[in-house]
């Protein structure tokens, strides 16, 4: 399957934009005036991922649906997944863990049986509760479960594909499930505020617009064709032949995402019509950074620049910056004795910044490449087409 080298900058720049929102909220740098509500919008990182995974992850199941021809081999897919996400995350909880039974005050302590539990098979976002070191992990648990959905989605799409028209409906239906949940999730939370209904707006359904804004990406992809209008083709046409415009489309959305039409930047919960309108923007941002990625690369520096083996490793490395990323900040505050939302942000990132840089390149190293490398010599298989990237995350 083609490998498409701007996804590993995409991905570099998605733990880049969730490593400096989690920085800011410890530092209090969130609250500054200017740059405070567009750091605080890193978390559009997690949206870019999701969009990445349904891009890549769909794309067999769909050719497969199309043509008409049986799905991937189920056993190479889950292997391979498990073997993508779960031993570097394995290493990373182990090291939460310890950290957390050496400084059982500062840090919440290893919890319960059942919370460590919940973690080691990743379903800690369905309960609510994390480590404050693993926070970020509560997407793990959504992309777990989209994963297992995989399959049976990619399958569907490739089938309803074969008559594009029928196709977007679907995703559209998608996207507006997601929005209700959103508000659903922020309405109740108004009522209720101890009620637990975030777990429903970091859900799968939750967040059912970003993993379809790569899915339309990859029915995109593969058919060819937008198939509804002329209009819409030209369009198409034009972003896929000016990526640098698609881009800053991005990034004017990623500003309007900082203003208060996308709810408060901090802990407050926001207004149901918000927390929708953040759920929208992030969908769109998402959706046209993966196509700006995945469009053919033009001019000699981008070239360059996505085909170097830099580009490949930032890519390889934004797992597992974005797994210890948090635990690094941890470490920092507890080494220099920090309380929480103190500290400078610029020598806070930059000694982040390095420590999860080191500790990505270990990972990297020794877990994760080795771990691959054995994943796909026991699943390889003749039918190259059906093979899932594995610069997936």
């Amino acid at each position: 399957m083609r490998r498409y080298s701007m996804l590993d900058l995409l991905r570099a720049l998605a733990a880049t934009l969730v490593l400096l929102t989690h920085v800011a909220f410890w530092t209090g740098a969130d609250h500054l005036d200017v740059s405070g509500p567009l750091l605080a919008r890193g978390d559009a990182g997690v949206a870019v991922f999701f969009a990445i995974s349904a891009f890549l992850l769909l794309r067999p199941f769909l050719r497969a649906g199309l043509a008409g021809r049986p799905r991937p081999d189920l056993r190479r897919y889950a292997v391979r997944r498990a073997a993508r996400i779960l031993p570097a995350y394995w290493v990373a909880l182990a090291a939460v863990l310890a950290v957390a039974a050496l400084a059982p005050v500062r840090t919440g302590g290893v919890g319960s049986p059942v919370d460590i539990a919940l973690h080691v098979v990743v379903l800690q976002g369905y309960s609510g509760h994390s480590y404050q070191s693993f926070s970020q992990t509560w997407s793990l648990t959504t992309e777990v479960t989209f994963y297992v959905l995989v399959p049976v989605i990619g399958t569907a799409l490739g089938r309803l594909a074969q008559r594009p028209r029928r196709v977007w409906p679907v995703l559209g239906g998608a996207l507006l499930l997601g929005l209700v949940a959103q508000g659903a999730s922020a309405a109740w939370t108004g009522v209720d505020p101890h009620s637990g209904a975030g777990v429903l707006a970091t859900s799968v359904l939750g967040h059912a617009g970003w993993f379809a804004a790569g899915a339309a990406l990859a029915v995109l992809s593969e058919t060819g064709s937008i198939a509804v209008s002329t209009t819409a083709g030209r369009w198409l046409d034009f972003a896929r032949t000016n990526p640098g415009v698609v881009v800053l489309g991005a990034a004017l959305l990623y500003l309007l995402a900082a203003t208060p039409l996308a709810g408060p930047v901090d802990l407050q919960s926001p207004t149901p019509a918000q927390a929708v309108v953040k759920e929208l923007l992030y969908t769109a941002i998402a959706g046209l950074l993966v196509l700006a990625a995945t469009s053919p690369v033009r001019g000699a520096v981008a070239r360059a620049a996505a085909g170097s083996p830099a580009a490949r490793w930032l890519g390889d490395a934004s797992y597992p910056v974005f797994l210890w990323h948090v635990l690094a900040l941890q470490v920092v505050y507890l080494v220099t004795s920090r309380g929480l939302f103190t500290g400078a942000f610029t020598t806070t990132l930059v000694a982040v910044t390095a420590l999860s840089v080191v500790v990505a390149r270990m990972s990297v190293s020794l877990v994760e490449r080795p771990v691959l490398a054995r994943a796909h010599q026991r699943t390889r298989s003749a039918a190259a087409e059906d093979t899932v990237p594995a610069g997936t995350r």
